[in-house]
């Protein structure tokens, strides 16, 4: 994903010491990380057609019920499409991809657990950050902003034990960002993924 490449690496390393930093002091109180990939839907804005989303994260346990950490996201938002001419003649060569648009950042996640089973768990989470939106031509950026992202979701896991569970969770994004300069900016979307985490149990 376009969006995802062009994380600058001064925000990973941030994200980086936001994790270890929620991580300081609870040395027996192991993160759950996990990981997804999927689709955006609902797209406001132009082009505003979805394409792919991918985040990742890490949660620490506040109480059994309850689990706080850092997300990373990167989304797709659309593709627009242009007809392609010859220059000579004037024939139609097809359609190509003309124009694209991309959100990624970052936001502190908090996470309920609704119900909890032997072997599944379901999950309602919000996240508040920050997220910057890019509009580029042929990957050349044209219009870029950034802006406060907050963030709801719902997540059905199944365990398969050794701290392993996968699953489906659905998402719903808001940010935002200026219309002032580019009224087809995206202000709200939709994702749904296919979601794996993992936790490993430690010991007495």
């Amino acid at each position: 994903m376009r969006g995802l490449r062009r994380i600058p690496a001064r925000f990973a390393v941030m994200a980086l010491a936001a994790v270890l930093l929620s991580g300081a002091g609870t040395a027996r109180a192991m993160p759950e990380l996990r990981i997804a990939a999927g689709s955006t839907l609902g797209v406001t804005g132009n082009p505003g057609t979805g394409g792919s989303t991918v985040s990742l994260g890490a949660l620490w346990p506040v109480n059994e019920h309850f689990a706080f950490g850092v997300d990373l996201f990167a989304d797709d938002l659309g593709t627009g499409l242009a007809d392609l001419h010859d220059p000579n003649t004037g024939a139609s060569l097809g359609r190509v991809a003309s124009t694209h648009r991309s959100s990624f950042g970052g936001e502190w996640r908090g996470e309920a657990r609704l119900r909890e089973r032997r072997r599944v768990r379901l999950l309602w989470g919000a996240g508040f950050g920050y997220g910057r939106q890019e509009h580029d031509q042929r990957g050349e950026i044209r219009d870029a902003a950034s802006g406060v992202v907050a963030s709801s979701s719902a997540t059905f896991l199944y365990k398969t034990g050794g701290g392993h569970a996968f699953g489906t969770t659905l998402a719903f994004r808001r940010e935002f960002v200026h219309h002032a300069s580019d009224p087809d900016r995206s202000t709200s979307w939709a994702t749904a993924a296919i979601e794996w985490r993992w936790k490993r149990n430690v010991r007495e």
